[in-house]
Formats: C-alpha cells, structure tokens, sequence
C-alpha cells in the first residue's frame, strides 16, 4: 500500500511538470519563432530494481508485476515550421524549411528561428535582444551606414552593395540543442554545423509560433484530470491505510 502512494505521488510530479510545459507553450502561442515542447517520459524501475534493497522472492514478484508506472524524462523541443507572417519590414527575415540563423553575445553562440532584425549603435545587425546575427562565415556583422536590405538569397546589401551572407545553420544533432530563453537555443553537446540545403529566405515576414493553442489546452486538460486521478488515489490508499492501523491498533 505505501508502494502505491510512492507511485501515485510520482504521478502528481509528473503531470506537474508536464502541465508547467503546455503552460509555456501556451504562453508563447504568439511568440515568433517559437518552438513548442513536449515533455518526454519514460518507465519508470519498480522500487526492487532502484533501491536494491533486500527482499523476499513474493515481495520482489509482486513489485516486478507492478511496475514502476511513468516518470518524467525531459523536455524536448519540436522543430515543426511554423507559419510565415508578412511584416512589411524589410529587415525582418524567415526561414522556410530546416536550418537556424546563429546569433552571437560576443562570448558564445546560439541559434534561434528569430529573424527581426535592426542596426545597433555599433552599426552591427543584431536581433531585438542585441544578439548579433552571425554571417555564413562564422563573424558577426557589422554594417556600416547606408540604406539596409535583405534580399531572397540572404545577401545583406547597404546601398545596393553586398557586404555580408546571413548564415543558415543545421546543426547535427537536433535533439542536443536546449533553449535557453529570448528565443535562443545553445547546444547541449559539440555538433557540427552543417548545409541547410532545404532552406529558403522569405524577406519582409517573420515566422509565427508553431504552437496551436486548441491542442495545447486539450493536452492540459488531460494532464490536469491525470493530477486530479492521482491525487484522489492518494486520498483513498491514506484513507484505506488509517483503517489498518486503526484496525491493528485495536
């Protein structure tokens, strides 16, 4: 009966953790370039085979039948193309297919579906946030003066004259990168950039969130009666071992 409420409170934790995923989805249902997540789960051993503890063989059977139910494993970001808004701007950028643009803070690097682009002080093209926005080189760019323009290839042209390529990126490994907030992803493990032959530049739009909101409120409602099941489950085993006790007791 405890092995119950250990199993129904790791249900509580998880559907927790999976309502605060869909939360920040939801949340960011209008933020462009946003990548919606998901939170991966996984079994979870029965308690024989984590403790290692000593057991007799019918104990260590029932436990074995039981299971270990589920337990969160982590999330994961899921790079669907979301849809592209005209903007009329013609330094906002987006990218149609696979690949990243890379910013840099000029200590490390990122990547980010992020396209909305302006001129610092430093006359360096940066994103909102001030990252810098990184060239198929591998430099930040910096532009001078003159008149700014983003054409269908990725060329940065100041009055007609091209200066810099806006690099696309594809990373190797897509499930190494992990987001770090502003729209940022920074990979968790060494990859290799590599030619993100399926992407194509769209000038003057910006890519909208791919999250939909109808399924993200379906799946919270889900993850909301899971919490509300476990917890009720926890209420009838406490219940059900107080009359134990109480029974014993006597």
């Amino acid at each position: 009966m405890i092995y119950g409420l250990y199993l129904s409170a790791n249900g509580l934790l998880t559907q927790s953790m999976r309502a605060d995923v869909i939360s920040n989805n939801l949340a960011n249902g209008s933020t462009q370039g946003f990548k919606r997540d998901f939170l991966a789960l996984r079994q979870r051993d029965p308690e024989v085979m984590r403790d290692g503890g000593p057991l007799n063989s019918r104990t260590r059977k029932e436990l074995l039948a039981i299971g270990g139910a589920v337990e969160a494993d982590r999330s994961h970001s899921i790079f669907t193309q979301g849809n592209l808004k005209p903007t009329g701007n013609p330094l906002d950028l987006a990218l149609h297919g696979e690949g990243f643009f890379k910013v840099t803070d000029g200590q490390n690097e990122f990547y980010t579906r992020d396209g909305a682009l302006t001129k610092d002080q430093e006359g360096f093209l940066v994103l909102q946030n001030g990252f810098r926005m990184m060239s198929q080189d591998g430099g930040a760019i910096q532009v001078g003066e003159g008149e700014l323009h983003v054409d269908n290839a990725g060329r940065l042209l100041v009055d007609n004259a091209e200066v810099a390529q806006i690099g696309v990126f594809m990373p190797s490994k897509l499930d190494a990168l992990h987001k770090i907030g502003e729209n940022m992803f920074e990979s968790l493990e060494p990859v290799v950039d590599e030619v993100a032959v399926n992407a194509r530049f769209v000038t003057g739009h910006l890519e909208a969130s791919s999250v939909s909101s109808v399924r993200e409120m379906t799946a919270l409602i889900e993850a909301h009666r899971a919490y509300e099941a476990n917890a009720k489950m926890i209420s009838m085993q406490d219940e059900t071992l107080g009359k134990a006790i109480s029974q014993i007791a006597t």
